[in-house]
């Protein structure tokens, strides 16, 4: 008869940016369809499905750091016209550091204009909502929404009229979601906060937050609750900026290749000189001929060797996760993850797993100790990713998406069909320094769907 599982999780799908392998190369293409049909097919064919419960989209579903807005929703609504058939009683979102901003519009559709528009009085960001997911279905700690969930925002009207008319939830939560079975007790969420690009604010600011501002704490809400203009304006303004933005994803597809290269060095060089005009402390006219060049050259160095580590995830222990194969073996990450659990295990204390995507590197079941020396340890599962936006292939071979369902039986993981190392080499030779070409994109991008067409 099949297995009924109570949520099926899926990370990291970025939707409407051209370099997941759900969206066509061409942006005037939309979504893949037949990869879409393929990918429900061999969900039910493997997992032995008959029924999702919960369909859990555990952060950054959508793109809008680097993918246009018209783009992006499109590409949702047509996922979950393929999928949502497979579900009996709702979608949970967990926005993650792409797609935070549905957090910010969610947030600003129910406590701000949804009270406008009934002469009723505005009322407070959530900040964050973490609610319960187990056999008897969801529960909101304490904040009230519209059932089906949602069904007053934008997000809610991507579903298709087959899905809104036999009522189908569909819950925006952040940024994790507890979840509960007879053999699991789980924290899921998108993981970016175990990172400290996303922590920027709360970790640069501590001090003068708590004797200045008189903060108390660090809780989740203020975690959020500072970090979020950092976070918009990073991977939301700056992805809806029109020129400015073609600009940034040039910067940063070039960083991403091969470093900083023409685009990079020329940007650069322009600070440098701006700097070298704008400067004029007498102490450093006194100096100038002598250390203008050493100090400029200097900083613009340590600007472009922090560039390449952000956009390449070059090893430095606690700094960008994406494509680190071995993210807990990091004493700073580990500490992350740790500090990030301590402000969510009061609410959860039997909490034995932990489900995030974030780093587009799979794995599955690792163990985890809460505290280094401690016995009391959980196991950890990372989802993966949809995208291949580092074309070499030692990246590509460890970059993949995994899907994982919890049902009363336990917890599940499959792994997508993947090219092998010769024939993905076929394509981008190893050891070569130029760019991959539009040509050899498109052309992986057909290698990759073909393993799962093809299945």
């Amino acid at each position: 008869m099949g297995t009924t599982y109570l949520a099926l999780v899926l990370s990291d799908l970025h939707l409407g940016e051209e370099d997941s392998i759900l969206m066509h190369l061409d942006p005037s293409r939309g979504v893949h369809w037949p990869y879409l049909e393929a990918l429900r097919g061999y969900l039910v064919s493997h997992l032995d499905l008959s029924e999702v419960r919960y369909l859990v989209l555990l952060g950054d579903a959508l793109d809008l750091s680097l993918a246009r807005r018209r783009r992006a929703f499109p590409a949702l609504k047509a996922f979950l016209e393929v999928f949502q058939g497979l579900v009996s009683e709702g979608i949970i979102y967990i926005p993650g550091n792409h797609d935070h901003h549905i957090w910010v519009a969610f947030q600003e559709e129910t406590q701000v204009f949804c009270k406008l528009r009934q002469d009723r009085p505005v009322e407070p960001y959530y900040y964050v909502l973490c609610p319960y997911l187990d056999s008897e279905g969801i529960h909101l700690p304490e904040h009230h929404i519209s059932r089906p969930y949602g069904r007053e925002t934008f997000l809610y009207h991507l579903l298709p009229e087959a899905a809104r008319s036999r009522q189908l939830d569909l819950l925006v939560a952040y940024p994790h979601i507890y979840l509960r079975t007879a053999k699991a007790s789980a924290l899921l969420t998108h993981g970016h906060f175990f990172e400290e690009t996303w922590t920027l604010f709360t970790d640069l600011l501590e001090k003068p937050l708590r004797e200045i501002t008189h903060l108390d704490s660090i809780t989740l809400a203020k975690l959020e609750q500072i970090n979020a203009p950092f976070i918009e304006f990073g991977w939301y303004s700056l992805g809806q900026a029109g020129e400015l933005s073609v600009l940034l994803e040039k910067i940063w597809d070039e960083l991403h290749e091969r470093g900083a290269g023409p685009i990079t060095e020329s940007i650069l060089q322009d600070l440098r000189d701006r700097l070298d005009r704008e400067i004029h402390f007498p102490w450093w006219e006194a100096f100038k001929e002598v250390f203008s060049d050493l100090c400029l050259d200097a900083l613009v160095k340590g600007i472009k060797k922090l560039l390449e580590q952000q956009a390449r995830g070059k090893p430095r222990s606690g700094s960008s996760l994406r494509h680190k194969p071995e993210i807990l073996k990091e004493k700073k990450t580990r500490e992350r993850i740790r500090r990030y659990l301590r402000l969510s295990l009061p609410d959860f204390p039997g909490m034995d797993t932990l489900v995030f995507g974030h780093t587009h590197v799979p794995f599955q079941k690792r163990r985890f100790s809460l505290e280094d020396g401690s016995s009391r340890s959980i196991f950890c599962f990372n989802t993966g990713g949809w995208v291949t936006d580092v074309y070499r292939v030692s990246h590509l071979l460890r970059s993949r998406p995994l899907v994982v369902a919890f049902s009363g039986e336990g917890i599940r993981t499959l792994e997508i069909p993947w090219p092998e190392k010769e024939a993905l080499a076929e394509i981008l030779p190893p050891g070569r320094k130029k760019p991959a070409t539009p040509e050899e994109k498109e052309r992986l991008r057909q290698l990759i769907r073909s393993q799962l067409l093809r299945a």
